[in-house]
């Protein structure tokens, strides 16, 4: 790390000329300043429009902040920062200006505190900013939620139930996408699990069942109809570790009590059910159209989990595997114990063989829209980083498998976005569902 350390001792004639970036102190008592330029600093940018971005940074106690905006030396905009309303911690700025996406911005955060008669004084630098705001989807709002708790689409992708918090009550609605119609099914539900075996049919779980309270991380899992209110029992399942897949070929596959390290398939056709041993936490649960347990995919017609990469379980898992173009999406992961992060990347395969991938960073997230298929070349996906001491956009990315070439479509820096998936055949549109509300996002 480089510093640049400036000690001056300040007269009462000198204090006279002080620019406005220098704080003053009374004219009794002569103020020391240390400056230094550091390297690192926890930050996320957020581009909102043309002509605005937000910066947000983990701020310290006692320490005031500031961001300067310059282009070649000269000062164009400053900001102070202020605390963030929703975070603990986080503090943001925001800068409004006409910029000119050719050009090159320097952004220089200021921290400064006082001790005693010192004061202390870090600039962060950005040299090299260039404004890049996208603005290629449009949002609309379905239906605002209070806090989501959980949801799920029904397998004729025309329903999704979620479970809604207001006034600490569990409040179950059901939103018919056909129509926008927003139906409160219960106003106090007793089930936080939701999923949906139908558009009038869940499957839920109860820890109170039988007038007994179920101990030992044990939950019921029953069948319950949303009309006749009524219920009956399936089987026992997890309650605190487990992991409960969607309903796909009207079949389940839910985790057990976590002693018995093992998870059950329930096929509602035949009535049967039939156990696995495995690592129950290894089960996805965001994958509408197949079910994987790691890396492995299950067979209906084996009533089996089989592997169908040759890609290392430790490392890697299978986020979408599509039998229509033969493109399966994986994300590669690894911890560094030294730097106390995780690290991920996006890799495409087709017929055993990576056809894209791009490089290992620093806390960097995926989220793909459940897809119909990919025989378009086309995939949509949404990419977000942890804080860091570089400018990486979180957004909506578009990855052309032809030509390899990736382009932000929407700045959007919503931690929240992990649900979403296509219902429409043209793969125009996606339904997002999110912590505060469910929306139709459209190209």
């Amino acid at each position: 790390m480089k510093y640049l350390i400036l000690i001056l001792v300040f007269s009462p004639l000198f204090m006279l000329s002080c620019t406005n970036d220098e704080i003053l102190n009374d004219n009794s008592k002569e103020m020391t300043i240390v400056a230094k330029t550091i390297d690192d600093l926890d930050f996320k940018l957020n581009p909102t429009a043309s002509d605005k971005f937000t910066f947000s940074i983990r701020s310290q106690a006692g320490k005031a902040y500031s961001l300067l905006l310059k282009k070649a030396d000269k000062e164009l905009v400053k900001s102070s920062f202020v605390a963030d309303e929703h975070i603990r911690g986080i503090s943001i700025a925001s800068i409004k200006y006409d910029f000119n996406t050719n050009d090159n911005y320097e952004i220089v955060i200021r921290a400064t505190q006082e001790v005693n008669d010192t004061l202390y004084q870090e600039d962060f630098k950005i040299n090299y900013y260039k404004h890049e705001y996208a603005n290629r989807l449009n949002y609309e709002e379905l239906v605002s939620v209070n806090q989501l708790l959980d949801f799920d689409l029904s397998p004729s992708r025309n329903v999704v139930f979620y479970n809604d918090y207001i006034n600490n009550k569990c409040v179950l609605k059901r939103l018919t996408l056909s129509d926008n119609k927003v139906e409160v099914l219960d106003e106090d539900f007793f089930s936080l699990l939701i999923r949906s075996k139908s558009d009038n049919d869940l499957i839920v779980s109860t820890r109170n069942y039988e007038n007994h309270f179920l101990e030992a991380d044990s939950c019921a899992i029953l069948n319950y109809n949303v009309n006749t209110k009524k219920s009956s029992f399936i089987d026992w399942g997890s309650a605190d570790y487990g992991r409960f897949s969607r309903v796909v070929n009207n079949s389940i596959i839910i985790s057990k009590p976590i002693v018995s390290k093992s998870v059950s398939y329930i096929n509602f056709d035949e009535g049967s059910k039939k156990e696995y041993t495995a690592d129950l936490t290894n089960l996805r649960e965001h994958s509408f159209e197949k079910i994987y347990l790691k890396n492995n995919t299950f067979d209906f017609n084996k009533a089996e989990f089989t592997k169908t990469l040759g890609i290392n379980d430790n490392l890697s898992y299978i986020v979408y595997s599509d039998e229509n173009s033969g493109y399966y999406i994986v994300v590669d992961s690894y911890y560094d114990y030294n730097q106390k992060a995780d690290y991920r990347r996006l890799v495409i395969y087709k017929d055993d063989t990576i056809v894209f991938q791009e490089p290992f960073e620093k806390g960097k997230q995926y989220n793909f829209p459940r897809l119909v298929n990919l025989s378009d070349n086309k995939l949509i996906f949404f990419k977000s980083f942890d804080y860091d001491s570089e400018v990486k956009l979180d957004g909506y990315y578009l990855l052309d498998l032809s030509t390899k070439e990736v382009t932000l479509l929407k700045n959007d820096d919503n931690n929240f976005v992990k649900n979403d998936f296509f219902i429409y055949n043209d793969n125009k549109s996606f339904i997002s569902v999110r912590h505060n509300g469910i929306y139709k996002i459209s190209m």
